[in-house]
Formats: structure tokens, C-alpha cells, sequence
């Protein structure tokens, strides 16, 4: 026999449980998206950086090569091999830092491009006299085409910062979701467990009372039929025994 104290308590329960499931979900898609956008942004951050000090190098051994230019043939050199040494040293961190698609091509061209460059680049230095006039027209377009590789690579990873940025303002509605989902399933579970209180439990006893009500003003027959198996039944077991009971009593008086 299930008692209506199980059935209430049964169904209290399965309620708590939607809401704790409905919890526990928006708080693993909360995690889940805090660790998958921070990853996106750290790796992003990185490539931007590790594409703007190769820039920098760039722009250093440029300088390097006027002074070579100029006839300052000690600080040109110590300058360019400084400036070669941070930049094969920024490309290796950004072939280690290949998290978007298209990078891997692209840290590829810089490091096809640079190896050209960096020869014709090395042999301008050590010259006795480095002319302007080759630098202008053989170097120069040299350096220029790695320096566009490495700003494909910027552009790259500033795209696709901004699509994580898109990313973030849909990333939302993914923790929302699975909270609405369980709410609607809560109300439409509250709904049925109304409806089951009402059967089993407020309607019989709305019965009980009913004919109750009719034998003790009106002297009618007490019919009532519960068809659970529970107190409500017991309860109606009760009466029908007590009012027979009654009946025997007055018969026999």
C-alpha cells in the first residue's frame, strides 16, 4: 500500500531533483565556457603578441641596415644580430601557439620568407661598403614581404578575437537554455502533481465529507468507494465501519 505521505514526499523529491539537475548544468556550461573563452583569449593574445615583437625585430634590423648604410659597421651588426636573434625567437613561440585554422600556413610563409630574406639580409651587412641602392631595391622588398607574412598573421588572430567576441554575446543562451528547459518541465511536473493531489487526496476526501454529510442530515446510505490503496481508503474504511456500527446500535435500540 503507498502511503500518501510516500506519493507527496515522492513527488516534492522529483521536483528538487529537476531543479538541482537545472543548477548543476548552468553551472558546467558556466565552467565550461569560462575555460573555453579563456583558453581562445590567452592564445589569441599571444599570437597578436608574438606577431607585433617580430614587427618590432623587423623594424630594428631595417634600422640596422641604414646604419650598415652609414658606416656604423660594428653597431649595424650587433644591432641586426640582436634583432635576428628575437625574431627567429617570437616565430618559434608562434609555431608553438597554433590554435586557429590558416595560422599554420601562415607561420610557415614567415618562416620560408625570413630564411630568404635573412641570407641576402646577412650578406648586405658584412659588405665593407653596404650601398643604399641595393638595399632600396634588393633587400628592402625582401624584408617588406616577410614583415606582410607577419601582418597576415596578425590580421589572422584579430579576426578571429573578434569572432570569439561573437563567440561570447550567442555563449550565453547556451547556460540559459538547459535552466528554461528544466523551469518549463518543473511547471508542467507541478501541474500533474496538483492534478494527482487533487485525485487522490482532496476529492475523496471532498467524497467522504460529501456523504458523511448525507447520512448524519438526510439519513442516506453511505456509498462512497475509494479506489486507492492508502489512509484515503483506510479513512473511508473507517467511516463505513463507524456508521454501520451506528446503524446496528440504534436497530438493536
Amino acid at each position: 500500500m503507498i502511503k500518501i505521505r510516500f506519493k507527496i514526499i515522492t513527488g516534492f523529491l522529483i521536483l528538487a531533483i529537476l531543479l538541482v539537475i537545472s543548477g548543476l548544468i548552468s553551472i558546467y556550461e558556466l565552467t565550461k565556457l569560462s575555460d573555453s573563452v579563456n583558453n581562445l583569449l590567452v592564445d589569441n593574445y599571444r599570437s597578436i603578441d608574438f606577431s607585433k615583437q617580430m614587427n618590432y625585430s623587423l623594424g630594428l634590423q631595417e634600422r640596422a641596415m641604414l646604419l650598415a648604410v652609414n658606416g656604423e659597421k660594428e653597431k649595424a651588426r650587433a644591432l641586426f644580430s640582436n634583432a635576428v636573434s628575437s625574431f627567429s625567437e617570437n616565430l618559434l613561440k608562434a609555431s608553438n601557439n597554433l590554435t586557429i585554422p590558416g595560422e599554420v600556413n601562415r607561420v610557415d610563409s614567415i618562416a620560408i620568407t625570413f630564411s630568404s630574406y635573412k641570407v641576402a639580409a646577412v650578406a648586405f651587412i658584412k659588405e665593407p661598403m653596404p650601398s643604399l641602392s641595393v638595399y632600396l631595391n634588393e633587400i628592402q622588398p625582401h624584408l617588406q614581404l616577410v614583415r606582410h607574412e607577419v601582418d597576415e598573421l596578425l590580421t589572422l588572430n584579430q579576426q578571429n578575437l573578434n569572432s570569439t567576441v561573437t563567440f561570447l554575446e550567442k555563449s550565453p543562451y547556451r547556460t540559459i537554455l538547459p535552466g528554461f528547459i528544466v523551469v518549463i518541465t518543473s511547471v508542467v511536473f507541478s501541474l500533474i502533481f496538483n492534478y494527482m493531489i487533487s485525485y487522490y487526496l482532496l476529492t475523496p476526501i471532498a467524497r467522504i465529507t460529501k456523504g458523511i454529510q448525507g447520512f448524519t442530515k438526510y439519513r442516506r446510505p453511505y456509498e462512497v468507494s475509494i479506489e486507492t490503496k492508502d489512509e484515503i481508503n483506510e479513512l473511508n474504511e473507517t467511516v463505513k465501519n463507524l456508521i454501520l456500527t451506528k446503524s446496528i446500535t440504534k436497530k438493536s435500540e
